[in-house]
């Protein structure tokens, strides 16, 4: 996408963005504080701003606000590798520690015994709710029990 001198000069985040994978997040916020629908391109935006040139202030806080948008987002991605880096020290510390490995089992066997006896035993209309909360929270731990042994990894490491 050729822009030319005018979005580049007002607008540099927005303009280095154009073309980029975050091209339609510039354009979206530039279109809306100009007033213009959100399918509008940045041409048609260097258009709008050649035929009204007091519409540069607004196009300047859109530039900003992008800007504001990029460091959030960057941000995110630092939060998300620390965290990632914290999962995998976490996972090498206890990988012989036998407390995340008998809780495991336990939660699975919990959950076995409570679906069969919820299944073979009758129970009344009125206690569906507390069985239904408790295969919900159960169902939660065998989640985080899965994720916390087999989430990140993709072949078993000796």
């Amino acid at each position: 996408m050729k822009l030319g001198g005018l979005l580049k000069s007002l607008a540099p985040t927005i303009a280095n963005a154009a073309g980029g994978p975050l091209a339609g997040m510039a354009v979206k916020i530039a279109a809306s504080k100009l007033g213009l629908p959100i399918t509008a391109t940045a041409n048609e935006i260097e258009d709008l701003i050649e035929r009204e040139p007091d519409k540069a202030v607004s196009l300047k806080l859109a530039d900003n606000e992008f800007k504001d948008r990029i460091k959030e987002m960057e941000i995110d991605l630092e939060s998300f590798k620390t965290e990632v880096e914290d999962r995998k020290h976490a996972r090498e510390t206890f990988k012989n520690d036998l407390t995340p490995k008998v809780f495991s089992i336990l939660a699975l066997c919990l959950y076995g015994s409570y679906v069969m006896v919820v299944t073979l035993f009758e129970h009344s209309q009125q206690s569906e709710t507390v069985i239904s909360l408790v295969l919900g929270q159960l169902s939660g731990i065998l989640s985080t029990v899965c994720a916390f042994f087999y989430s990140g990894q993709s072949s078993k490491k000796s």
